[in-house]
């Protein structure tokens, strides 16, 4: 005999739907500055920029202070020819350097003074004329 085939009740699981709780929505945490690291980053970086500013600042100004002093040595050296300059200048403008000048360079004599030359030894001389009317130049 045979029974009647009975169906069973199919049970299906289906996959239960949980509530997922939402996310929490709540509000985000505000950005802290107190705790974050931006104000020592703002704060090395400041610092950073003004030790090179400062830096390149000193650089410069020793540069220039080099420069002072070497026109201020110049200047010395400038004041000091410009004395001598200056000296040289009233011995050219006095009778005595002028006389000698006259003299030594070019071979004037005063009225009444006979210039004598000194020959090397062993110089040959050309025969002398004596000085007569006839080849002396006059005014």
């Amino acid at each position: 005999m045979t029974r009647p085939l009975r169906k069973e009740q199919e049970i299906v699981f289906l996959p239960v739907e949980r509530e997922v709780p939402e996310r929490r929505t709540a509000r985000r945490r505000s950005f802290n500055f107190s705790r974050s690291r931006l104000p020592a980053l703002v704060a090395l970086l400041l610092l950073g920029y003004l030790a090179i500013t400062f830096s390149s600042q000193f650089s410069r100004l020793s540069v220039l202070q080099k420069n002072v002093d070497s026109i201020q040595q110049e200047v010395q050296e400038l004041k000091q020819k410009n004395a001598a300059l200056r000296e040289e200048l009233q011995m050219v403008q006095s009778d005595a350097y002028i006389e000698k000048t006259a003299r030594e360079k070019l071979g004037l004599v005063k009225p009444g003074e006979t210039r004598v030359v000194p020959v090397p030894p062993g110089t040959q001389l050309k025969e002398l004329e004596t000085p007569s009317k006839s080849n002396i130049v006059g005014d």
